[in-house]
């Protein structure tokens, strides 16, 4: 098979060269007022420019060389004008390649360019008025399709493609219909590339969420193939998924989604953009509004409506800016959790971490119909009610939780902390078994007991009688176990600081601050609404970007499980394990890089909250779920749930429940209120981008929905309830 590949690729090679060298009229000097780039294979990129202007100071403005000619579309008749004023027979002109003579063309006269947009501008910057011209290698406007297509994806003496970006190209034409322009364009991956490449194809929630998110240009520059191996070998393949989904539904909300103006973004602009929150920020707010006013964010959008639009909804956005590039980077911070969490569980090639752990989830952590929730680590624990909630994520995420908190202080008692916990949520291993038997204070004590001889009595000789001293041992265990871990006073912590904040370096993957903020890390404070965390400043706070984080790969979760407002479901703290009661894996009281209390303006009217209570105020949301990962959430109101549902039929999606047919989105809070559920399916009915990939302006009509009534079904208002799924 691949060997037959190789033969179909090098066939057709050998027809295109056959067609350029048939359609070849000749090359020229031309005045670059005269080129124009009609249909980009990508947009803008300063740093590109930038960098081309350094190689034009370093080396020289090489226009003669042939590898650094421009390919471009002429009609005949402006070639015939062209050559007449140079007194050249056509045959003659292009005897003359190798020394191009310099055409002049009438004024307006465009030629189309299949490349070279980059060192276009470049030389405009480097080079004097006087000297603005380059080499083009003029073409007939009978040149074929694909020979078209292999002069638009040369590179020479331009930007070249990063492997992000060559593996977008290689999924567009997999769209299209195109196995040849797909072999292609993996044909530019190193054999190293091409093997995470093959593990990446065989995970397709994986490969569904990257092809979300094919039409935001701007995003795929950083995505390395070469850090597939970060990508995939964590096995959160659902986590990341949800990621990416989150990136597609915030940029879909700036851009109102505009399909032609995401297809407009460049890479600069998301890295300018990417990690800020404008609405928390203060210096984001500044930095983006100032930027979006001069015309450096987005430069590729220049209507003015259109630009403004984009700035108001990027400035009220108060999540942190995700890209691929923060993707990466936040995998990295999942990988030592991961990794404690998988030791918990018997070995799997073919599963997601997720998978295993539903697989040993018994449910035998729900007390008496409700979902324990830990608020500490030595405990209280609360519940809410169950409901429509997904009891599985609901402990899933409080692992995940445990898991970040234990991993950044790794000592005796962290797995059996995270043991403990997953076997009272309803986990069940053998090595969950074993770990919850282990007693890791029984050797430290006795370990600690012998320092103190060695300390004491330096030059002495002695046998240390462990059972002699078992009634210290456990007289000092069990002084252990009476001691209360402090507590954190207020209910909730700050979102923003004074001073500075959490710096921009530090907002995604591994930093300095991963070890603040972890006696927050619990799910109740995780999942409240930003109006109930306290705000003490202009800059985000460090537990902000880690509840973000936490987010963007997990999802909200409701936890009031009604919308008759708060619930509170105090349980007693479970009974003493004899093991551990105090929290060795992080210091007593917790520092947070914020203003001393003494100089806090701001105080939050729950800071008096006693610590065994949660109060959780978040109503009832309504899930919008494709491939798997939540793309959208509304509280359970029918304006809202309707409008959603509608925004996502607008766009020729369709809508279902978890089981059952299609309905229209009109009916869709009715359906959900009749049958008491709070998910709805989002389908995306995948249709060829052919001939219109590259041209944005083209694709809003090509995307229009089918009519609604395509997806409308009858409903009986007097049927019986659904089934329970």
């Amino acid at each position: 098979m691949e060997t037959s590949s190789q033969e179909t690729l090098a066939a057709i090679d050998q027809r295109i060269a056959n067609d350029k060298l048939a359609k070849f009229k000749g090359a020229a000097r031309v005045s670059i007022r005269h080129l124009e780039f009609p249909h980009p294979t990508r947009q803008i990129d300063r740093k590109a420019i930038q960098q081309l202007i350094r190689d034009f100071d370093g080396e020289g403005c090489i226009r003669e060389e042939p590898s650094h000619r421009i390919p471009v579309i002429v009609d005949n008749s402006i070639l015939q004008a062209g050559l007449e004023k140079l007194s050249l027979t056509t045959e003659t002109f292009r005897a003359k390649a190798d020394h191009p003579p310099f055409l002049e063309l009438e004024s307006g006269v465009k030629l189309e360019c299949l490349h070279g947009q980059h060192r276009i501008l470049a030389a405009k910057e480097h080079l004097a008025a006087s000297q603005w011209w380059w080499v083009v290698d003029i073409y007939g406007t009978d040149l074929n399709k694909d020979t078209k297509q292999a002069l638009r994806e040369g590179y020479s003496y331009s930007a070249k493609y990063t492997s992000g970006e060559v593996f977008r190209h290689m999924r567009l034409c997999h769209y299209d219909n195109d196995p040849v322009g797909v072999q292609r364009w993996r044909g530019r991956f190193s054999p190293s590339q091409d093997k995470f490449l093959t593990q990446l194809l065989k995970r397709p929630t994986l490969v569904a969420a990257l092809d979300s998110v094919l039409h935001i240009q701007g995003i795929w520059r950083e995505f390395y193939i070469g850090s597939l191996d970060v990508f995939l070998f964590p096995k959160c393949d659902e986590e990341i998924a949800h990621y990416i989904n989150s990136t597609k539904v915030i940029f879909t909300h700036i851009f109102n989604g505009n399909m032609a103006a995401m297809m407009r973004t460049d890479p600069t602009s998301i890295e300018s953009i990417q990690s800020r929150s404008p609405a928390l920020s203060k210096s984001d707010y500044e930095f983006i509004r100032e930027n979006m006013g001069s015309g450096e964010l987005f430069p590729e959008i220049v209507d003015p409506l259109e630009r403004a639009d984009i700035a108001q909804r990027l400035l009220a956005s108060e999540e942190l800016m995700p890209s691929l590039y923060t993707l990466i980077k936040d995998i990295r911070y999942l990988k030592q959790p991961a990794e404690f969490l998988s030791k918990l569980l018997p070995a799997s090639r073919k599963k997601t971490l997720r998978q295993r752990w539903f697989h040993y989830f018994t449910g035998t952590g729900l007390d008496g119909g409700g979902i324990l929730i830990q608020q500490g680590v030595s405990g209280p624990y609360t519940t809410v009610p169950r409901g429509h909630q997904d009891a599985f994520d609901v402990c899933y995420q409080q692992l995940w939780l445990c898991s970040y908190r234990v991993c950044k202080y790794p000592n005796a008692y962290s797995r059996l902390q995270l043991a403990e916990l997953a076997s009272r949520l309803g986990f069940s291993t053998p090595k969950i078994k074993f770990e919850v038997t282990q007693d890791p204070a029984q050797a430290m004590v006795e370990k600690a007991l012998q320092d103190v001889f060695y300390t004491l009595r330096p030059n002495e000789k002695f046998n240390f009688d462990a059972y002699k001293a078992s009634p210290l041992i456990a007289s000092f265990k069990e002084y252990i176990n009476s001691q209360d871990t402090i507590r954190i006073h207020s209910a909730f912590p700050q979102i923003t600081v004074t001073g500075k904040g959490a710096p921009l370096s530090c907002r995604c993957g591994h930093g300095p601050m991963d070890t603040r903020d972890l006696a927050h890390l619990f799910l109740d404070k995780i999942n409240v609404p930003l109006s109930k965390y306290r705000r003490d400043g202009d800059e985000i706070s460090s537990f902000y970007v880690k509840r973000s984080r936490h987010i963007a790969f997990f999802g909200t979760i409701d936890l009031t499980g009604s919308q008759e407002g708060p619930s509170m479901h105090p349980v007693p703290a479970c009974l003493p394990l004899h093991r551990h009661q105090l929290d060795v894996s992080r210091p007593a009281v917790e520092s947070t890089g914020s203003t001393p209390a003494t100089n806090r303006q701001a105080r939050s009217p729950d800071e008096g909250i006693e610590s065994n209570q949660v109060v959780l105020f978040k109503e009832r949301m309504v899930r919008f779920i494709e491939n798997g990962a939540t793309v959208g959430e509304v509280p359970f109101r029918k304006e809202d749930v309707n409008n959603q549902a509608k925004e996502y039929a607008d766009q020729g999606r369709k809508l279902s429940l978890i089981q059952g047919p299609y309905f229209t989105w009109q009916d869709c809070f009715d359906i959900l209120t009749r049958t008491k559920k709070s998910a709805v399916i989002v389908t995306t009915v995948v249709e060829s981008l052919a001939g219109k990939r590259r041209r944005g302006e083209d694709l809003p009509q090509r995307l229009q929905p089918a009519t609604k009534e395509a997806f409308d079904f009858e409903m009986n208002e007097d049927e019986d309830e659904e089934e329970e799924l």
